[in-house]
């Protein structure tokens, strides 16, 4: 006898070819799914919302511009020019210019003095930390903002007030027009007076003084110099006449006064105190029309003057204590020098002599060397990033909502594994049962030829199946039913006990019960389908729920409101919610779909049982069931 192929179709899965399959198809999915989470280059990028950046190397080598000593933190100048930077994809203001450390990660406080897009000229200053001589670091330039795009929660994408440490007194870019000249480090110190405005100047914008007007700041005590602090000074220069007794730079607060100039063309400074006044030593001259960087530098016990980044005077005397009002260009109401000035500075602390000359040529006629620049790279997006709103949705989901979205796919990729697999099952299973049907009408019109010990001839119905389609027959149920209720007629017949009304019901109770586990059978894993259907959604919502509150949370720690901030994390929070919906519809339909074939199938079973009661009660008479 060759007993039937009973295989379950949920049993053994790496054995059914459809789980097989289905099990193929779930790695390229999984694949997909963490090629999307991931960018096409595993490369750094500080922010996504930017779409462009330029390399820039600082080198305090030999190469670019040595340094005697460490200067730290430095206001580095950052000069734009068309070679250098695609004006057309920044801001007309250039406000979307962001400059970051060499890891990538730092963002830098900078401050524009001047961009023009239609010039294609610019200049920026940039905070960098901790310069130290003979290394060569990188920063890097973004631009190109997608305002599409919106910084993750907890990105710091906005700049500080000012691009300068908090040593710095007061900055003076001179690039006002008409108006007197401002201060950029923050303290709000604006001059009384304004100059003349220079377009061209040593970098951008200067002011030019005609020996007419001084520029007069008024005190402030900001400002103030206390006695024997420490206190720089610095700025370009560019005299136009070389008279005796050219004052740049003078203070003066009752008997104590500091005076820098030129004495036909040389430097010098002046300190007055109550013990009298000290000049120093005659350097040398400057060139008419050509620019020079003066500082001043006082340690509290020595005082240097420094051209170029190179001391060429001091004197062993300390700025004494003043917060009276500083004069530009002369002394009090009387003016003397003639010329162009640029990029003024004062600080309360003694620069060090790298951090001078540091100022001197990488601000002036070395810069391209100080700060080299490289090619512009273009932001490499993930395939997140081509999703756009939906992609920026998917980075904002938070960690625990990840979690539960890991657990709606495993539920959709199981209930997809039963709805297509056993959708291929029941075609099938169909094709074998239409197979089956079409030999059984054939054997349906003489079922005696099953009245015989040959159990191959039965499990061939009569004979009369191809044997080429037999396998395929078997696996059917509607084959199964048939069989036993062979089964049942063989063993009958061979005992010689014909079928009495008794044995016709016991066969037809067998067949109804080989009925009801194949529908059963056929029904299996279902109840997937249906958790699946009613799970998901609940699941989904628990996910929404926990990121709102998180949301929220993060809100109350901050303290403060912003949409920003808030609409990111809940309409990722609502992805939950979402794709728990997502799990549950085709769930419905295919649970849908599956349950009416599973029912015409169980329904082709009854009716083929009670077709086969009836051609049995036809081919064999009832006998009496005293006789036995």
């Amino acid at each position: 006898m060759v007993a039937p192929r009973n295989v379950p179709p949920f049993l053994g899965i790496l054995k059914h070819p459809f789980l097989l399959m289905q099990t193929r198809l779930s790695l390229p999915l999984i694949a997909l799914i963490l090629l999307v989470s991931s960018p096409l280059e595993a490369r750094t990028w500080w922010n996504d919302a930017w779409n462009a950046r330029e390399k820039f190397t600082l080198d305090t080598t030999d190469n670019g511009v040595a340094l005697p000593d460490e200067p730290g933190t430095a206001t580095i100048l950052v000069r734009l020019h068309d070679g250098i930077l695609d004006f057309s994809q920044c801001k007309e203001d250039g406000t979307d210019l962001r400059f970051v450390d060499g890891d990538d990660k730092t963002l830098l406080a900078s401050q524009i003095e001047k961009f023009d897009p239609v010039m294609n000229e610019g200049f920026v200053w940039v905070k960098i930390p901790n310069i130290k001589p003979g290394e060569s670091r990188d920063i890097y330039m973004y631009y190109a903002r997608n305002e599409k795009k919106k910084p993750g929660k907890g990105e710091k994408t906005d700049l500080p007030k000012t691009a300068y440490d908090s040593d710095t007194v007061s900055v003076y870019h001179f690039n006002e027009h008409g108006t007197p000249p401002g201060d950029s480090a923050g303290n709000g110190v604006r001059a009384e007076t304004p100059g003349i405005p220079v377009e061209g100047s040593m970098i951008g914008g200067g002011v030019k003084l005609d020996g007419k007007k001084p520029i007069t700041i008024p005190a402030n005590p900001s400002a103030a110099i206390l006695e024997a602090a420490p206190f720089t000074w610095m700025c370009f220069v560019k005299p136009t006449s070389l008279d005796p007794g050219s004052i740049i730079y003078s203070r003066k607060d009752g008997a104590n006064g500091l005076k820098i100039g030129l004495e036909s063309g040389a430097p010098f400074f002046e300190i007055s105190n109550v013990s009298g006044t000290q000049r120093s030593a005659q350097a040398s001259p400057l060139a008419v029309g050509s620019w020079k960087h003066l500082a001043l530098v006082s340690d509290g016990t020595r005082t240097t003057l420094y051209a170029d980044g190179n001391a060429i005077a001091n004197l062993p005397v300390a700025i004494p204590a003043m917060n009276g009002p500083t004069s530009i260009g002369g002394e009090e109401d009387k003016a003397s020098f003639k010329g162009e000035l640029d990029e003024m500075e004062t600080s309360k602390l003694a620069r060090s002599a790298g951090f001078i000359k540091l100022a001197a040529l990488g601000q002036g006629q070395q810069n391209a060397k100080l700060l080299v620049s490289g090619k512009p790279e273009a932001a490499k997006v993930s395939l997140l990033d081509s999703l756009g709103l939906f992609g920026y949705l998917l980075k904002s989901v938070t960690i625990d909502a990840w979690v539960v979205i890991g657990v709606l796919g495993i539920m959709s990729l199981i209930s997809w594994i039963v709805m297509v697999a056993k959708n291929n099952y029941i075609k099938s299973l169909s094709k074998g049962s239409k197979e089956f049907i079409n030999q059984w009408h054939h054997l349906s019109k003489d079922i005696t030829a099953l009245d015989t010990e040959d159990a191959e001839k039965i499990a061939s119905l009569g004979g009369g199946a191809d044997p080429a389609h037999i396998k395929f027959i078997h696996s059917t149920p509607i084959y199964r039913v048939y069989h036993l209720g062979c089964e049942e007629i063989r063993q009958r017949i061979a005992l010689g006990e014909g079928l009495s009304h008794r044995a016709m019901e016991a066969i037809e109770a067998t067949m109804e019960a080989q009925v009801t586990r194949e529908s059963t059978r056929l029904s299996s894993m279902m109840v997937l389908l249906t958790i699946c259907i009613a799970g998901g959604p609940y699941v989904g919502l628990l996910g929404t729920i926990i990121g709102v509150m998180i949301t929220f949370g993060e809100i109350a720690m901050l303290g403060e409101v912003d949409i920003n901030a808030i609409a990111p994390g809940i309409a990722a929070a609502l992805l939950a919610t979402v794709a728990g919906l997502v799990v549950a519809i085709p769930a419905l339909f295919g649970y849908n779909y599956l349950s009416v074939q599973v029912k015409d199938i169980t329904t082709d079973l009854r009716l083929f049982v009670e077709e086969f009661l009836a051609r049995m009660a036809e081919c064999y008479p009832e006998k009496n069931d005293a006789s036995h």
